[in-house]
């Protein structure tokens, strides 16, 4: 992975952490050990939730579709997948599957970081 590549998915990475520390109260950090492996997540401090990021110049459907599996494959012992990304000049979007949040729904779903902060809210507890 080019050194370019590496610096903007690290910045992504933390725009992130810090987007859902504020908005949710959360303490997350980058997990370094996913740099070595493509196989593990990008941040920890979400108990059960497996959050992968991405950053790019555009998000099609498809970039999405293709992330969405990354994310599904990258999860670990029933944690529920978050996809978390943001298209050059957009804001961050978060994907969820509302069946690993207690809602008997597969397909997942698109959220923007209000939407995502009302879903936990409704679902904790």
């Amino acid at each position: 992975m080019a050194k370019a590549s590496r610096e903007k998915g690290r910045k992504a990475e933390g725009e992130v952490a810090r987007l859902l520390g504020e908005r949710l109260g959360l303490t997350l950090k980058r997990r370094l050990t996913q740099t070595r492996t493509a196989r593990e997540h990008d941040l920890d401090g979400w108990d059960g939730v497996c959050i992968e990021v991405k950053r790019h110049k555009r998000a099609t459907q498809s970039d999405i579709a293709a992330w969405w599996r990354e994310t599904l494959g990258q999860c670990h012992d029933g944690e529920a997948p978050l996809l978390a990304y943001r298209a050059d000049m957009q804001d961050w979007r978060f994907v969820i599957r509302p069946s690993d949040w207690g809602v008997p729904i597969d397909e997942p779903i698109q959220l923007d970081i209000e939407g995502l902060a009302a879903w936990r809210e409704a679902t904790d507890g």
